[in-house]
């Protein structure tokens, strides 16, 4: 029992800004960790769908003895646009959204509407904020956003894109015999957010917004069939601040993820020597790479 006139002392003003100072700096120290955990889980689940997709690539090839093209083109735009992932949502288990799409028309005409519109989780990246649940907007038509794209190869799609050296590029049918780079050292998919580059936008303000959607090659200007939104080259290494609209960029740190045509799926640093990076982009140059290169 207390003494009579024993006072009960609590804690002073001192001791419990003590107590949250010591607390704010655990918590300090454990949120990097946090983050970095859930970035480390959101790269797992990007990869996995980069496998799912690469993997959907070769079950196409296995039905149609070639891969999906990167987009289809007629001239005059009579039809065509549907890129590679819209050509293989059947490999995906989205066969009633493929067939609900109106090949005889364009991927822009209104009629294909609900279908550019709808959403498909494993064509984005987790990492990628700027692409969740959003919509790339031309005239009065709306396409639903995307974080991946095909390699079409070191050249410049806006000044030939149907240039050959890599796997994707306008109206392609490449198979697999003539990968003879290896398939092992090809490049088959990469990343790419949609939004500002931040460095790059001061830079060239005609591409410094990425756009990328999974419906595939969207016009916007009649001689101009907009293939950076289904394609990336390799002008430059991922996030490079010299890098436009047509070359790769993600929100993983320091690094972005491709899948290969042998369907594996490997980091690519930001800081990879472009030379190297063009070579993994062939898939007949006869070009040595080796891993430590990238």
């Amino acid at each position: 029992m207390k003494a009579r006139g024993e006072s009960r002392r609590g804690f002073t003003l001192i001791e419990l800004l003590v107590v949250i100072a010591i607390i704010a700096v655990l918590i300090s120290q454990l949120l990097p960790a946090v983050q970095s955990a859930r970035e480390a889980a959101r790269r797992i689940q990007c990869v996995n769908s980069l496998k799912q997709m690469t993997l959907a690539l070769h079950n196409y090839h296995d039905t149609h003895g070639a891969y999906p093209a990167g987009y289809w083109y007629k001239a005059g735009y009579v039809w065509g646009g549907f890129g590679w992932a819209a050509s293989t949502l059947p490999q995906m288990e989205q066969a009633n959204l493929h067939n609900a799409m109106n090949m005889s028309l364009t991927a822009w005409h209104e009629a294909n509407q609900t279908v550019a519109r709808t959403h498909m989780q494993f064509y984005l990246c987790p990492s990628d904020e700027t692409s969740q649940f959003g919509f790339l907007e031309r005239y009065d038509m709306r396409f639903s956003m995307a974080s991946y794209v095909a390699s079409f190869g070191p050249g410049d799609m806006d000044e030939d894109p149907t240039d050959m050296r890599g796997v994707f590029y306008r109206n392609s049918r490449t198979s697999i015999p003539m990968i003879s780079d290896g398939t092992s050292t090809t490049l088959a998919l990469g990343e790419r957010h949609n939004g500002k580059f931040g460095k790059h936008d001061a830079h060239n303000m005609n591409h410094a917004v990425a756009e990328t959607v999974w419906m595939g090659a969207i016009r916007e200007l009649p001689d101009d069939d907009h293939a950076h939104t289904t394609l990336f080259e390799t002008a430059s290494p991922p996030n490079s601040p010299e890098m436009t609209d047509k070359d790769c960029a993600c929100r993983h740190p320091g690094m972005c993820n491709f899948s290969f045509m042998d369907g594996s799926v490997r980091a690519i640093k930001h800081t990879v020597d472009v030379r190297a990076f063009q070579a993994l982009s062939t898939r007949a140059g006869g070009e040595v790479v080796s891993g430590d290169s990238y």
